[in-house]
């Protein structure tokens, strides 16, 4: 395939002023390939070269601008090339990549635009005999009836989508590229792979043109055809108007995707013979319930076109969550609160003097709990919205007694905030519980009650159920010996009621939300180097918006980081000094992140972007393996996709419950063929890449985001069980997947 316009062909490649994408060859100056050249050459992102067999579409693509130069399939073009186009017929691509595999080098991007992927892939591998880590496909969601380089228009992929189909074995780096390239062009870029892309563009694509095709040359073809083009009106020619496609292009297509057309084409020839026995059995009801089902699937349609909204979650029971490697995450998102500052923020409001205006809030699961706990103690909660609050707070020590025992089931964040603030009402009052927090030891929480003055009656010793009895209210003073912070906010909430003055000595030093959210509702909290003093004074109500989850940030910032192509704004992070380390760790081992500006309150709240980098390999101290505990399970994840060796000490020393994910994610990981080392207290990973599998997070939410985060680029699907915890601490996960373009699908 060669250029035969009468143009001298030569290639200059001097680098003076390389471009963004450097030099791209463009093979096939159709429609779309010219559209491709048109949009790069006039945004100044490469300098353009053109080949294509047809003499005349060659020359008008120099004469009209839309290539730089022409270019023939040989060692002095492709061997200097950094991008090639493949945007020939998808029947071609077997014999162009046969005359550029003797020139090509693995650091050249080759991509294709073809509508089908299957038959492309195939042919790459009857080629090189395998799929070259530098080949990946892709395809642009974008056309028109016209064809030819004349027909190139340099918008034509301007929010339109482009879906990236790239391989286990994708050199990631080039998969990034990938994705800027396409958005370079305006092109809204997703990930799918290639079986479900052939599928999905049968039923979308596919069979809309064979159906326009054989309705028109049926039609055409009838008695009364000249009546029937005579008297169509706007909605024959809206349904038909891709009939004027390229036959010889949608031939080709149905051929080479052949078996998912079929499918689809099969299912929709059994609900038109449905509809066929509706009509001729006058079955109203049944062709009613069709076209209303349809109206409102089209009309969700157009919604996600123009919007790109993503409905509410429903309440399910899943029990498992699978994930398709081919992923990458893009967008502006705005979390759902923190639960945790949920419960905190209702709290603090209900014991606030006026009124509150709490948005952004969680609602679901147990901060119901808590929420039901005050207004059984005459605080007034009105709902204003899913997630606004407004609290009329009855002050610090206003709370009624309660009728009954105060029930917190098993919700461990309600009974670390309730029972400091029940030790400092003037009545007595009675907390039960139920399931796993029956016969655990509260030693810690209820030492604290004792230090505010009050008595505690347990009948098993530091256990609940449990009594509460006012005392002479003392002022509390606590050095922390552990980093838990249920722990830590419920001193800070026994130190409100200190006569005079309380203090909190942290186990970790820094900025946390709990000291900023009771700043926010007026409290002086004064920072003396190795503690916090806490002055006493009334609480006033205020208004708040509450930030995101922290962990799903972190979460979603690995992932980002991870996945090729993929560029991601939180719009209401909100970081304490813990998380503000943790992420500047991650940026010195490679990561892409820009992290919001501290505010007057010490914490880094706005807006926060990540995109895909190259990690390195890392070491921790044992110091930081404490420090970062909650996210150790995440950085695993990242020292599997890491280039080298990665070490973290004292895993051993943490807490059980922190080493005990830590290890079962370590299972995982060889689960799914990652190489790790366990001894004596130290763990190793050698950096691969995951296979996938089936793996069980045991009904832990935050290891189940950690192996989500690990199959997100494996090999192949990877499906995690035991995942009904995950969704109702993070019950916006599957609408944040939808969002963001993260493929995973839960399932019962």
């Amino acid at each position: 395939m060669t250029g035969e316009s009468g143009f001298q062909a030569s290639v200059d490649v001097a680098p003076q002023e390389k471009k963004k994408f450097g030099n791209v060859m463009i093979i096939g100056l159709g429609m779309i390939g010219g559209s491709f050249a048109k949009a790069l050459k006039e945004r100044g992102l490469a300098t353009l070269y053109g080949v294509d067999r047809r003499e005349g579409e060659l020359t008008l693509g120099v004469s009209t601008g839309v290539i730089d130069h022409p270019a023939e399939l040989s060692a002095e073009f492709v061997s200097k090339m950094d991008i090639i186009i493949l945007a020939t017929p998808v029947r071609a691509m077997e014999s162009v990549l046969s005359e550029i595999k003797p020139f090509l080098s693995k650091n050249i991007l080759v991509t294709d635009v073809g509508s089908t992927k299957g038959s492309v892939v195939d042919a790459v591998r009857r080629v090189f005999s395998e799929v070259p880590p530098n080949f990946i496909p892709s395809h642009p969601i974008a056309g028109a009836e016209k064809s030819g380089v004349l027909a190139s228009n340099s918008l034509l992929f301007e929010k339109h989508m482009a879906i990236v189909t790239p391989l286990p074995d994708s050199n990631p780096v080039l998969l990034d590229r990938l994705h800027r390239l396409w958005r370079a062009v305006g092109a809204d870029v997703v990930s799918m792979d290639v079986e479900h892309h052939d599928h999905v563009l049968a039923s979308s694509s596919h069979l809309p043109h064979l159906l326009a095709y054989t309705l028109v040359d049926a039609l055409a073809n009838g008695e009364r055809s000249q009546d029937v083009f005579k008297f169509a009106a706007g909605g024959f020619r809206d349904f038909t108007r891709i009939a004027s496609s390229d036959p010889v292009m949608w031939r080709d297509v149905f051929m080479a995707n052949k078996d998912a057309t079929l499918a689809t084409l099969d299912h929709f020839t059994d609900r038109l013979a449905d509809m066929r026995t509706a009509i001729a059995q006058g079955d109203g009801a049944s062709m009613f319930g069709v076209f209303t089902r349809a109206k409102s699937a089209r009309d969700h349609f157009l919604r996600l076109l123009e919007q790109r909204t993503i409905g509410s979650v429903k309440e399910v029971c899943p029990v498992s969550i699978s994930v398709l490697p081919a992923s990458s995450i893009k967008g502006d998102i705005s979390l759902l609160g923190d639960k945790s500052l949920s419960h905190k923020a209702i709290t603090i409001a209900a014991l606030s003097a006026g009124m509150s205006e709490i948005k952004n809030v969680d609602l679901t699961g147990d901060v119901r709990i808590t929420m039901q706990a005050f207004r059984d103690m005459g605080v007034v909660i009105e709902e204003v919205t899913a997630d606004h609050l407004r609290v009329h707070g009855v002050g610090l020590r206003g709370l009624k007694a309660p009728i009954a025992p105060i029930n917190v089931h098993q919700s461990r964040d309600s009974l670390y905030l309730l029972l400091p603030i029940l030790a400092g009402q003037p009545f007595s009052a009675s907390v039960v519980a139920e399931g796993k927090l029956l016969n655990r030891s509260m030693d810690d929480l209820f030492s604290l009650v004792r230090k505010m003055g009050g008595e505690v009656v347990s009948e098993v010793a530091d256990c609940l159920p449990v009594d509460l009895s006012p005392g002479v209210p003392l002022n509390v003073s606590v050095d922390l010996t552990s980093g838990s912070e249920r722990l830590r906010m419920a001193a800070f909430l026994a130190a409100l009621y200190s006569p005079v003055e309380g203090c909190v000595t942290p186990f970790l030093s820094g900025v946390c939300h709990d000291e900023v959210l009771l700043r926010h509702f007026g409290v002086t909290i004064l920072d003396h180097g190795v503690g916090f003093k806490v002055v006493a004074a009334p609480l006033i109500g205020t208004d708040i918006v509450l930030s995101g989850d922290e962990y799903e940030v972190a979460w979603l910032v690995v992932l980002a980081s991870l996945l090729p192509g993929s560029e991601l704004s939180i719009k209401n992070a909100g970081l304490d000094s813990a998380m503000f380390a943790f992420l500047s760790f991650f940026q010195s081992i490679g990561a892409d992140i820009s992290m919001p500006p501290q505010d007057e309150f010490g914490l880094y709240e706005g807006v926060l972007h990540a995109g895909f980098s190259e990690l390195k390999a890392f070491s921790l101290t044992s110091q930081q393996s404490y420090q970062f505990r909650d996210e150790l399970p995440l950085l695993c994840v990242v020292a599997a996709y890491s280039v080298g060796e990665s070490r973290m000490q004292g895993v051993g020393s943490l807490p059980y419950h922190y080493e005990d994910r830590v290890l079962a994610l370590v299972d995982a990981l060889r689960q799914m063929k990652i190489v790790c080392h366990y001894i004596n207290g130290e763990l190793v990973i050698e950096g691969g890449l995951p296979q996938g599998g089936e793996l069980d997070c045991a009904g832990d939410d935050r290891l189940a985001l950690a192996m989500l985060a690990l199959g997100a680029r494996s090999q192949s699907l990877t499906k995690i069980n035991d995942c009904q915890k995950l969704l109702e601490e993070f019950n916006e996960l599957e609408s944040v997947a939808m969002q963001l373009g993260f493929h995973c699908l839960v399932a019962q």
